[in-house]
């Protein structure tokens, strides 16, 4: 947890830089949030009907001194039974742990999109690496933030030949400066597992609170890091070729009012830099070459279901499997697409679409504290999910860990291993 009173004056200092007509409509977003979590702990709606608005929530109540010890902090005054609970996305609530869904220092997001304001670095088109045809890539999805499992995570992964990072630094991934704190360093780039030039990462919506000053001034510029270039990129070998996308930057909900926003996955303009680079990579794809594509945000919803118009990942969905109709007729017709995002680890079916074969997985357990996903284990879309349970409780905490991809010629074995290097599920995917 965050100092509460630096956290109070990080707020304050930006809430007074906010133009009156966006604080009304924040304002109206923050109370929404806050009836709905206040019916959540009275159970006055079943089983975490939609998931709490953890940064509205956090905000509201820091913004609000007279609500302090209602609404999230544990007490003796609230009854066992929901003192932690788990949504059926997984989120942990009223955990009192840093980074469950009712940590204060989800609010420190705000602060962090107010006075990066304006600051955005523009958007590079990184580079193309040779890897050797025998590669082991580790995969750390929503990893930065610097605590117990995350550390361990990264100390079990970092035997891999390539370490990519999925996205996600908490609670923002910003540089620092007399109001800020300096999370992309301390929570990330400081304590990166991977080898110089060895090191990949992908931006995302917590990072892009800080409108990518952190992703693209500090951790591109970090020697780890020094083989990317580009806010996308792509590592490829004769087998393979693993293309790494932004989906984060170009996010349509990226303004202040839509705080804390950046949800919506998208891949920008058709005709922008990264969909030709994206393009541009699957044009070479060569004989019996396979395509493996990464991004932050999820291609389907966490249950497995393909998104519709109003779910969130529709957009991201609509643009990759409509490029994906553009692999040529040589080169392997089955994809492996990873993401994070979504604080899971599943194993989904294959989808198809007009001939092409999509295996989707989600890899974002890399650290914030989760529990056992009902979205997951009830659901049919779902081959696998990380279930196993550390506790205390009977369904939380369950294990934080990664992702592997071990390339051997044309083969490909995925596994899935937890925050103590113990291989959870794998398989040899087609390739």
């Amino acid at each position: 947890m965050k100092d509460l009173n630096r956290l109070r004056h990080q707020v304050k200092a930006a809430w007074a830089k906010v133009p009156s007509h966006v604080k009304l409509e924040l304002q109206l977003k923050m109370l929404d949030a806050h009836n709905h979590a206040v019916a959540v702990r009275n159970k006055a709606v079943a089983a975490v009907v939609r998931p709490t608005d953890r940064e509205l929530v956090a905000l509201h109540r820091l913004l609000r001194a007279e609500l302090e010890g209602e609404l999230l902090a544990p007490s003796a005054a609230f009854p066992e039974d929901f003192l932690t609970t788990v949504g059926p996305t997984g989120e942990v609530y009223f955990g009192d742990v840093d980074y469950d869904s009712t940590d204060l220092g989800w609010a420190y997001c705000f602060p962090a999109m107010v006075l990066t304001e304006d600051q955005t670095p523009p958007f590079k088109v990184g580079n193309t690496v040779q890897i050797p045809d025998g590669t082991n890539l580790a995969l750390l999805g929503d990893w930065g933030g610097a605590n117990a499992p995350a550390l361990a995570v990264g100390a079990a992964a970092k035997a891999s030949d390539c370490v990519i990072h999925l996205g996600d630094v908490y609670y923002a991934g910003t540089n620092g400066d007399d109001i800020l704190d300096p999370y992309e360093s301390t929570n990330f780039v400081e304590v990166w597992p991977g080898a110089a030039g060895k090191s990949f990462a992908l931006n995302s919506n917590h990072e892009m609170y800080a409108h990518a000053t952190g992703y693209s001034l500090t951790t591109l510029a970090a020697p780890a890091f020094a083989s990317q270039g580009g806010n996308c990129f792509a590592l490829t070998n004769k087998a393979f070729r693993i293309v790494g996308l932004d989906s984060a930057y170009y996010a349509p909900d990226n303004q202040l009012k839509d705080f804390p926003g950046c949800m919506i996955g998208s891949l920008g303009d058709p005709q922008g830099a990264q969909m030709q680079f994206l393009q541009n990579q699957i044009a070479q794809l060569g004989s019996g070459q396979s395509l493996i594509l990464l991004t932050h945000h999820n291609g389907l919803n966490l249950d497995g279901s393909v998104p519709t118009a109003a779910d969130a990942a529709y957009l991201l969905w609509q643009q990759v499997t409509q490029v994906l109709q553009q692999i040529p007729a040589g080169a392997s017709q089955n994809v492996v697409w990873y993401w994070g995002h979504q604080h899971a680890a599943a194993v989904y079916n294959a989808q198809q679409i007009n001939g092409i074969t999509i295996n989707p997985r989600c890899c974002g357990h890399g650290c914030i504290p989760w529990g056992i996903a009902t979205d997951l284990s009830q659901s049919s879309n779902v081959l696998w999910y990380e279930g196993q349970n550390l506790g205390p409780g009977a369904n939380y905490f369950v294990t934080n860990g990664y992702a592997t991809l071990a390339l051997n010629g044309a083969a490909l074995t995925e596994s899935f291993w937890d925050q103590n290097g113990q291989r959870s599920w794998t398989t040899p995917a087609a390739a």
